[in-house]
């Protein structure tokens, strides 16, 4: 139990952040559609891409591969994790698009043509661009709590009752 626990104590974070910005895209989707309020069925898709997301982005930590760069710059670490966390994320847009013509029983290859002739490429690079700025956003709030520790960002943040207190020579390198 106490592994359950520890897996749910870390996905929290990532799956908050993008919980967030799951319904920010789907409040602008809804826009770009012309529409004025989000649907429960987008809420819940948000909802459900913020607990998978949470989950896959645990899993790609553990991988060998993100963690090419760990003993350079940090620089290099958190552009390597971006690069990594883009390409993942237009494969999973580019499912997310494909899955509903999988249901309507075409193929894959019919399918994905299927999905290049249909899809609205204004909105689907509207939404990749609003989820790398926050993907990026993610990746930098989480190396500076990786190298500050999440109770002096909360100090900072928040002041000495979140944590211990910062000074300006803490800061310094």
């Amino acid at each position: 139990m106490g592994v359950l626990k520890h897996e749910l104590v870390e996905m929290l974070p990532p799956t908050i952040f993008f919980f967030v910005v799951f319904h920010l895209v789907a409040f602008a989707r809804a826009l770009l559609d012309a529409q004025y309020g989000i649907s429960v069925v987008s809420a819940t898709a948000a909802t459900i891409g913020a607990l998978v997301v949470g989950k896959a982005i645990l899993l790609a930590d553990k991988l060998p591969v993100m963690h090419w760069f760990r003993d350079r710059r940090l620089i290099y670490n958190v552009l390597w994790r971006i690069a990594v966390y883009v390409v993942l994320v237009l494969l999973l847009q580019c499912l997310e698009e494909l899955i509903p013509l999988l249901f309507r029983g075409a193929g894959i290859a019919a399918g994905s043509e299927q999905l290049f002739a249909e899809i609205a490429w204004r909105k689907f690079w509207a939404t990749h661009v609003v989820l790398v700025v926050f993907l990026v956003f993610y990746c930098l709030a989480t190396a500076v709590i990786d190298v500050f520790g999440r109770d002096r960002v909360l100090g900072v943040f928040f002041g000495p009752g979140y944590g211990r207190a910062v000074s300006a020579a803490d800061w310094q390198c």
